[in-house]
């Protein structure tokens, strides 16, 4: 009678210290992460991103005059930032400061999502001259720009460029055709670029090209 009722304490003694041992086993062992009540994906975690930006992947976007630009547009977000770059010089204007056309910004970022790409030029709006204008006088502008030499041909001749001679190709020159103001493309480049895409032999004088 004693010895069966030893053997049945013993017996309970190791069935306890063998189901404490588990117990520490899988209290300690790495538990799969549960994703049922983050959201979140392998694919997510491995490549980094976050709820929330998964969140706003494939959400319509509608622009406003308020809008965070930078959200997509980050590179000329960044250009005002960036000495190189002639948008430094508005660093603490708003984007609409300058890009006025909210119609047309409205009617271009039709069908853009959340997350989406930029593009990289301005293709269906524009920065129109009385916008620039409206802050730098074009008379003293060319004031200013009296003696450059930045548009030079190759024979010598010399062109003030904010005082081009009047004809019916320069009347569509624009600022921003010389001014790229989220580029770090020197403008001494940018504006000779620009006339030689009429001035194809590096000449500024008329009629000596296509007679």
């Amino acid at each position: 009678m004693v010895k069966a009722t030893k053997a049945k304490v013993a017996s309970v003694v190791v069935a306890s210290i063998a189901l404490v041992a588990c117990l520490a086993f899988f209290g300690c062992a790495p538990q799969e992460r549960d994703l049922s009540t983050t959201g979140e994906d392998a694919s997510s975690a491995a490549s980094g991103e976050t709820q929330d930006d998964a969140a706003t992947q494939g959400v319509a976007f509608t622009w406003t005059a308020e809008s965070d630009c930078a959200m997509c547009h980050d590179k000329e977000a960044s250009s005002q930032q960036d000495s190189a770059c002639t948008a430094s010089q508005h660093a603490n204007e708003p984007c609409v400061t300058c890009h006025a056309d909210e119609a047309g910004l409205a009617s271009a970022h039709e069908g853009a999502q959340m997350g989406g790409e930029g593009a990289a030029a301005l293709v269906k709006t524009k920065v129109d001259d009385a916008v620039c204008q409206s802050c730098h006088d074009q008379a003293e502008l060319a004031t200013k720009t009296a003696d450059s030499t930045v548009l030079t041909d190759s024979e010598g001749t010399v062109v003030n460029p904010h005082e081009l001679p009047e004809n019916e190709d320069h009347a569509a020159t624009e600022c921003i055709s010389c001014h790229k103001m989220h580029s770090t493309t020197d403008i001494s480049k940018t504006a000779t670029r620009y006339c030689k895409s009429c001035h194809h032999t590096d000449v500024y004088s008329c009629y000596t090209c296509h007679a």
